[in-house]
């Protein structure tokens, strides 16, 4: 019984539904065939209207050429100057005329000074234009372009006959023709009965490549009948619409007769679904009505299983909100477990070897080693707080790029100052090398490079097994953007790896791979989303591929603009022949190449033996090498053993200079000893190597680029402008004990007043803390700045704050501060930025 009752309302319903669909279906069709046949009535007027145009722009082409062949035909054929004068006064608008005598064959120009006898062939083609009419389009001869004109035939007074002709470029036609149809989607044509195209439209979706019209019908696989009804229509002078396929899409053809152009058409071709838009829109309302309609129908039934599937999907919704809550109370609470283990690794060490260095006050040698303990875990939490920070400063958006002209070899000094002693005490070896390398002046932001390769290098060094290998590419390629070069930096180790799972999430936040072989490793977990975001800042790329046990690679990709000054040298090198011996193809092929374009000859050895029977060979031959490039650890033999072992073949000695990514100063000693000449720092820069090459095998007096690195500032007077007594005390000694007088100002008014009071030239430099009370820094800066005394506006103002990214360097630059110094202090990099300067002159 249920059953039955359930079918006496759904048959109903169901009933009803279906005469309400099929009469809006009838209905709507109605609508799209009434409103697609007004449109097209609408296309063909504005066809005809176009049409009209083109006509009048005819006409009043053929009345003016009317009027000419009046003024001629009463003129002799005899009378050329008078002839040419007629021409001449209708010389207008930049358009052609010319006047044929066909009897004579003389035609006469306004373009020209006098008349000319026309070949058989051109005067056999003007015979043949009978009446008046005009001109199917035709390649003139004088100007190399295609025209179009109208023509007329007359008599001369002599009884002659006569041809005139007035005649202008097509392209300025089809300027003036081009019709558009809705928002420019539409575009003409004009044809001959044949179908062959005369003027084309402008319009972008013109076709340049076909002649007829029925070329392009015909590839567009449309019915044959409808092609034929077409063609005829054009041959007997009709007017209407034929629909085609044309482009992989429905078009209208809509085509217009011209009146002064016998057998001349505008034929307009429209997307025939732009012509339905209008249509379109009032069926999806028709369509909508009818939806709400049959909603209306079923709303009842259908209540139940909306409510249902609602209920579901808030139940869904408060799962995922659950779920969402526990993974960020997960990563919060592994962040914080991180960070507190992180940050009381380093300052427990700093506590614990304070109060060693206090109890062995009296024991320097212990002192000291407490002391580097404490320095080296401070930069540990400065690093970790610095991470902190920075990922804080991109979520918000408030992180910004400083790009200024910057050097690679400064990038790659420092990345290895920083890296090769950390792989040097885990037994790593360690190596930049370069890959086509032609620009080393770039514009870029040095801080954000340096931490992201930093980044990739420190965890390389992390997670590589002592005796482990550590690479660092950097290839130069083409941009695809004007004024930039494309570079592939590529950190590749041989170290642990990683699981397949774990690199999907390697670039987000607080995420660490859960490996027992990592947990004793100190990081945040922020390493790489930072390094990830500054890619991403600087419009590049970053990939990783890793496999466990077998090591990881990551490659970044960036385009960094080339310097205003920083295209390459022209550096060159007299005949010169040199001996690179380094077990390194990469390292091998880049110095070659560079000693190549120098103009000197390069010869390759991979190891010590090899090096040694060439050294041989050159010798017995008489052509010895004029300087010996060798790497430091070759696989057979080390620096100290090669340089002897090339030291005792015969002939004379040329320079031997030694190639590493070490610290010069740690191998001099025994380089030398065996009999080195120079060094020369990885990776081998052009610039160096140039450079390496007349200093040691020409012998030419190199001006020295590096001041001496040892700070005296004896007899310069600083004043510090600095708030923080304890921070007084620190710059005050550390600047006394390299031989500066020190005055310190507690407020920015005081340091304004000091400044002010002093006579010019008392100061030789300021260091100006930013937020200090009463005036800060940076309006003590302007204030200063803006006095009238000659030191104000040269005396060096550095600003020393704990304001440490791109925005406040810039703004330390807007109100006239000349350097940026980061607190917690580089004490070194300070001194020798504060020698910098006085040395300059500043």
């Amino acid at each position: 019984m249920n059953f039955k009752r359930k079918w006496k309302v759904i048959l109903p319903v169901l009933l009803s539904a279906a005469v309400i669909l099929a009469g809006g279906v009838y209905y709507i069709s109605s609508v799209q065939d009434a409103l697609w046949n007004r449109t097209v009535l609408d296309i063909l007027e504005v066809t005809a209207q176009g049409r009209h145009a083109l006509d009048t722009y005819m006409e009043k082409d053929m009345e003016t050429l009317h009027l000419l062949s009046a003024d001629l035909g009463e003129e002799s054929s005899q009378d050329r100057e008078v002839l040419h004068e007629r021409i001449r006064q209708y010389d207008k608008n930049g358009a052609s005329y010319i006047c044929v005598d066909l009897d004579d064959g003389i035609v006469y120009t306004n373009f020209l000074d006098k008349g000319r006898t026309l070949g058989a062939e051109q005067l056999d083609i003007f015979r043949k234009l009978e009446g008046k009419g005009m001109r199917q389009p035709f390649l003139d001869g004088r100007t190399g372009v295609w025209t179009i004109g109208c023509y007329e035939r007359f008599s001369f007074a002599d009884g002659k006959q006569g041809y005139v002709q007035k005649t202008q470029p097509l392209a300025e036609l089809a300027d003036r023709f081009s019709l558009s149809f809705y928002n420019n989607t539409g575009f003409s044509y004009v044809v001959d009965q044949a179908g062959d195209i005369l003027i084309r439209s402008q319009h972008r979706n013109s076709n340049r490549t076909f002649q007829n019209l029925f070329d392009i019908i015909d590839l567009q696989g449309n019915d044959a009948r409808q092609v034929d009804t077409f063609r005829e229509a054009l041959q007997t002078g009709k007017r209407g619409v034929a629909r085609f396929r044309y482009q992989n899409e429905d078009y209208v053809f809509c085509y217009v007769p011209l009146e002064n152009a016998a057998g001349w058409y505008v034929v307009s071709i429209i997307p025939n679904c732009v012509i339905m838009e209008q249509a379109n829109d009032i069926v999806q309302h028709s369509r909508a009505m009818m939806v709400c309609i049959l909603a209306s129908v079923f709303v009842l039934t259908a209540f139940v299983l909306v409510y249902r599937r609602s209920m579901r999907r808030v139940l869904w919704a408060e799962e995922e909100a659950r779920k969402a809550a526990e993974s960020a109370n997960i990563a919060k609470s592994r962040f914080l477990s991180n960070m507190s283990h992180d940050i009381r690794t380093p300052m427990n060490a700093i506590i614990g070897m304070t109060k060693l260095a206090a109890d062995h006050a009296d024991e320097p040698e212990k002192v000291r080693g407490y002391l580097k303990n404490i320095g080296l875990s401070s930069q540990l939490l400065v690093g970790l707080i610095n991470d902190i920070l920075d990922m804080s400063k991109i979520e918000s958006g408030k992180m910004t790029l400083c790009n200024e002209a910057n050097s690679l070899v400064t990038l790659t000094t420092e990345i290895s100052n920083i890296i090769q002693p950390a792989a040097w005490q885990k037994g790593q070896r360690f190596a930049i090398r370069l890959h086509d390398v032609e620009h080393e002046t770039l514009c870029f932001d040095m801080l954000r490079l340096n931490q992201v390769l930093l980044n990739l290098l420190s965890n390389a060094v992390k997670y590589t097994p002592e005796g482990g290998a550590i690479n660092a590419d950097i290839t130069e390629s083409a941009s695809t953007r004007e004024g930039y070069a494309h570079f592939t930096f590529r950190v590749e180790d041989n170290g642990i790896g990683m699981k397949p799972e774990f690199l999907k999430d390697i670039f987000h936040a607080f995420t660490r791979e859960q490996d027992s072989r990592v947990n004793k490793t100190e990081g945040t977990g922020l390493g790489m989303a930072i390094t990830k975001m500054i890619v991403d800042m600087m419009e590049g790329t970053v990939a990783v591929e890793s496999e466990p046990s077998k090591g990881t690679a990551f490659t970044v990709d960036l385009d960094l603009q080339l310097a205003p000054d920083g295209a390459p040298q022209a550096l060159s090198l007299p005949p010169t022949r040199i001996l690179v011996v380094c077990d390194d193809t990469a390292t091998c092929r880049s110095a070659a190449g560079f000693l190549n374009s120098l103009g000197a000859y390069a010869d390759i050895a991979c190891c010590g033996a090899d090096a040694i029977r060439m050294l041989a060979a050159a010798v017995q031959n008489g052509q010895r090498y004029d300087a010996i490039l060798t790497d430091w650890e070759l696989p057979d033999m080390d620096g100290v053993q090669a340089m002897h072992a090339f030291r005792a073949q015969g002939g004379e000695k040329p320079p031997a200079l030694i190639v590493a990514t070490y610290d010069w100063a740690r191998i001099a000693p025994k380089a030398v000893g065996a009999g080195a000449d120079g060094f020369l720092a990885k990776p081998i820069f052009r610039s160096a190597l140039y450079q390496c090459m007349r200093q040691y095998v020409l012998h030419d007096a190199l001006p020295t680029e590096e001041q001496d690195r040892t700070v005296n500032l004896a007899g310069k007077r600083i004043l510090i402008a600095e708030d923080n007594a304890l921070n007084q005390e620190i710059a005050k000694e550390l600047l006394e004990n390299v031989g500066a007088q020190v005055e310190v100002a507690g407020n920015g008014q005081e340091c304004v007043g000091r400044f002010a009071h002093a006579a010019p030239g008392y100061f030789d430099l300021i260091l100006m803390d930013v937020h200090i009370p009463v005036m800060d820094g940076y309006e003590a800066t302007r204030r200063i700045r803006r006095l009238p005394r000659p030191d104000a506006a040269q005396i060096p103002i550095f600003a020393m704050t704990a304001d440490a990214f791109a925005e406040d360097i810039k703004a330390a630059r807007a109100a006239g501060m000349d350097s940026h110094l980061a607190k917690p202090l580089n004490i070194p990099a300070m001194l020798q930025e504060i020698q910098r300067f006085l040395d300059a002159g500043h």
